[in-house]
């Protein structure tokens, strides 16, 4: 088939794609991404086509602006700050993904993307479906990500919470929808989409989420779509830096701290706080920088503190890893987890709470909000996670989840699709 993929959004939000469509193109499938500019080139050293919109969410996100909106705890202000950045750029975005899009049999978007493949179905007949590393799907089991609380306890009330995300979303993406219409010559949509209406692959694993019963058979969870060896070489995430090999190999397994893409409000006073909770615990911290300028340089700081650069292999350090302090992101998630090390996750909004909240729920991890971020509850938390319950069971389930290959599993599921073209029809009503 020829499959093009829409996803925009930080390195977790682009890599399942990029996992999956390297499985694809080498199982003869051709394939097409399309993504925010400022992983144009780190996404087109995996070899597949990519074209790219003037979207940069990278550019806010390491901004001074981002690190004062989040340290006034102004989450809401921080969403809207992002959506006006990627109002800018509708435009480009409508040009890129109606020319990846063009001729495909098969729309695959991430979450960031759904409702303009949605839109795509919708217009053009062709068939789509979602690429969701969280569980976005309306059901009775939880509440929607979107909201502060995970779960109800009342299947109605839980599902309300669905519907209430999807008509938010659907206000806030409306004037990107029609920017889409406009760029293919056609109407406005009236009527509402929604990402649920769609068949999905659900990139994480049913170990950490088993599958509810009130979903679909369109509804394919398929384990974590993570990079293999291949492609994390051609990432640039093959080897260790010797540095870092030598700084690991010199001592005991230190604790990993990393947050991705999570704008840190001060990351001087956290690598110092990091240094004090590591001193006062006696453990070794290794910090992955992310998108964090620490105003230090990369490299060993000390016997028992190293600092490492932003392309660094989770599957080559992790296992060497006691345990993890991270931001929830679902791709960190993945690894640490697969890694068999508990966490402490300092979860801050989106689906970071989400996996926070079903890692404690399984005794894999401890729940720190970013906004109740302390040096003493962060010491508090990892000594909590580093005892033998957290431990054990961390490494138990670690042993289970390398069973699991998502990128593989999702190319199994598009690969029935191509062989049986009706198993991919979402419900389609008549627009308005």
């Amino acid at each position: 088939m020829k499959i093009a993929l829409l996803a925009h959004g930080t390195r977790g939000d682009v890599q399942p794609a990029l996992a999956i469509g390297s499985v694809l193109h080498n199982r003869g499938h051709s394939v097409r991404l399309c993504v925010n500019a400022d992983l144009a080139a780190w996404a087109a050293r995996s070899g597949l086509p990519v074209t790219s919109s003037a979207l940069d969410v990278g550019r806010f996100l390491n901004s001074d602006e981002a690190r004062e909106i989040l340290a006034r705890g102004r989450i809401s202000t921080l969403v809207r700050r992002v959506t006006a950045d990627e109002r800018k750029a509708d435009a480009s975005i409508a040009r890129s993904v109606v020319e990846v899009a063009q001729d495909a049999d098969l729309i695959l978007s991430s979450l960031g993307m759904a409702l303009r493949g949605a839109a795509l179905h919708e217009l053009t007949g062709r068939p789509a479906a979602s690429l969701l590393s969280a569980p976005m799907t309306p059901t009775a089991a939880w509440a929607s990500l979107a909201g502060p609380v995970r779960d109800f306890r009342l299947g109605l009330l839980n599902r309300l919470t669905f519907a209430a995300f999807d008509n938010l979303l659907w206000r806030q993406s409306k004037p990107s929808i029609d920017r889409l219409c406009q760029e293919l010559g056609v109407p406005p949509i009236t009527r509402q989409l929604r990402i649920g209406a769609l068949p999905a692959v659900h990139a994480y694993s049913p170990r950490l989420v088993p599958r509810p019963s009130d979903w679909g058979s369109e509804q394919h969870l398929v384990g974590p779509a993570l990079p293999d060896a291949d492609l994390r070489a051609a990432l640039g995430e093959s080897e260790l830096p010797s540095d870092l090999h030598d700084w690991l190999a010199a001592g005991e397994p230190p604790v990993y701290f990393g947050f991705g893409s999570l704008p840190v409000p001060n990351p001087r006073r956290l690598l110092d706080d990091i240094v004090a909770v590591a001193g006062h615990l006696g453990v070794r911290a290794l910090i992955a920088a992310g998108w964090t300028d620490y105003g230090v340089a990369a490299g060993k700081l000390s016997d028992t503190v190293f600092l490492a650069g932003a392309d660094l292999n989770h599957d080559e350090v992790l296992p060497r890893c006691t345990a993890a302090v991270h931001h929830g992101g679902s791709g960190t998630t993945a690894a640490v987890t697969r890694a068999g090390i508990p966490s402490v996750v300092v979860s801050l909004f989106l689906d970071q709470p989400f996996w926070a909240w079903r890692l404690s729920r399984l005794g894999l991890g401890v729940e720190l909000p970013f906004r109740s971020l302390t040096r003493t509850r962060l010491t508090r938390a990892l000594r909590e996670a580093l005892t033998t319950q957290y431990v054990t069971k961390a490494r138990a389930f670690g042993d289970l989840l390398r069973t699991e290959n998502g990128a593989e599993q999702a190319a199994d599921v598009i690969d029935r699709w191509a062989e049986s073209p009706a198993d991919r029809e979402p419900h389609r009503p008549a627009r308005s």
